[in-house]
């Protein structure tokens, strides 16, 4: 095992950052402007003098456990930490500089501890070794920090089922979330919504890769997004969906505003027709005003008999007079004809002061009786 030390760094620095013979350590540690000592074995880092035109430490591929030390780097822009074995995201707060954290292939089951570096533009944290069954979580005050300034993070292979926790990172340019368990397509379009500046996305390897116009809809859901996947969205095709989009829309308008007559009559509630009908009163009146013809009824008789009376009715039967014919009125507002002594049909009323006007048409062989709604045939 390694441990990166000030001496290390003396003798084994290369290229042309090498310690000049008559230059002390600490001069030659306060000039150096990156440290490259990736795949050196190392498993821990030493107390080191203050190094303050550092920028740039590569430490990928070693196998450190622990992020600890750095304060000799308190101008450090760049950290490369990538394949290590590091569990926890700690000690980063005496880099208030730091603006590109790697930290793919480690151990780390929280994105947690940069509540510091708000100056933070990029963070990789792809394909963390996790435990099995679970996922990479984001600590929402670390959301909240680097909300203002993250541009690009890449979260791949880390199990996550879920994008929504990233929604507060408004000026994200840059989402590579390939390799997980992503799902929910409408999410997905909900959040590119409000990523307004997202320039590229790639979520290959998903579920929701499958799902139907999955790459059409997003490009329709972002105006800003130039890459998909790793392949380029040209102005011509995000012109020709975007119009296909307001066709569908159009008829989808035009299909929900028809009305559909197979639904039950409740459904139109909303186009009844209101009619107003008269009142009950207003056609007793009009019917009792209304003239109706009556046909008189005559007694049985024989054939005989009734024979000489049918040759004799003629047209001077409307001289008759209205003594001759008797009219009841009963109880149950039917009209009742009764004979006379000379068997010569005759109409009464049971009050004489009020009973209607009876005449006889010789053209349509017809009483006719004014307010009386009543018509019969002779027999």
């Amino acid at each position: 095992m390694v441990k990166l030390t000030s001496d290390l760094i003396a003798k084994q620095t290369p290229g042309h950052n090498k310690r000049r013979a008559d230059e002390s350590v600490e001069h030659y540690l306060a000039r150096l402007t990156h440290l490259p000592f990736q795949d050196r074995n190392i498993d821990s880092i030493d107390s080191i003098p203050p190094c303050r035109l550092l920028t740039v430490i590569y430490l990928y591929d070693n196998t450190l456990t622990k992020i600890e030390n750095l304060n000799f780097g308190e101008n450090i822009t760049h950290l490369y930490l990538q394949n290590n074995r590091i569990q926890k995201l700690e000690n980063l707060d005496c880099c208030p500089k730091l603006q590109k954290l790697y930290l793919g292939g480690n151990q780390i089951q929280v994105l947690e501890g940069l509540d510091k570096n708000t100056q933070l533009k990029e963070i990789y944290i792809e394909n963390q070794h996790l435990p099995e069954g679970e996922k990479l979580v984001f600590e929402p005050r670390t959301l909240h920090c680097l909300s203002q300034g993250l541009e690009i993070l890449n979260v791949s292979g880390n199990n996550l089922d879920s994008l929504a926790e990233l929604s507060c990172l408004e000026r994200l340019q840059e989402l590579s979330a390939s390799n997980n368990r992503l799902e929910n397509l409408r999410e997905l379009v909900q959040l590119l919504s409000i990523w307004s500046r997202l320039k590229r996305l790639d979520t290959n390897r998903n579920p929701l890769c499958s799902k139907g116009r999955y790459r059409e809809r997003l490009i329709v859901a972002s105006t800003s997004l130039e890459m998909l996947d790793g392949k380029q969205i040209t102005d011509n095709s995000r012109q020709f969906l975007t119009s296909w989009k307001a066709s569908r829309e159009a008829i989808q308008t035009r299909e929900r505003s028809r009305p559909d007559f197979n639904d039950p009559p409740a459904a139109y509630s909303s186009h009844r027709v209101s009619v107003t009908l008269p009142s009950i009163g207003s056609t007793v009146t009009r019917a009792q005003s209304m003239t109706i013809h009556q046909m008189p009824v005559f007694p049985r008789q024989t054939s005989s008999r009734i024979e000489p009376r049918r040759q004799g009715f003629k047209p001077e039967i409307s001289s008759a007079k209205k003594s001759q014919f008797q009219m009841t009125l009963g109880e149950n507002g039917h009209r009742k004809l009764t004979a006379g002594s000379n068997r010569t049909p005759s109409f009464h009323s049971s009050q004489n002061s009020h009973h209607p006007e009876l005449t006889i048409s010789n053209h349509s062989r017809m009483l006719s009786a004014h307010g009386l709604p009543v018509q019969t045939n002779f027999k």
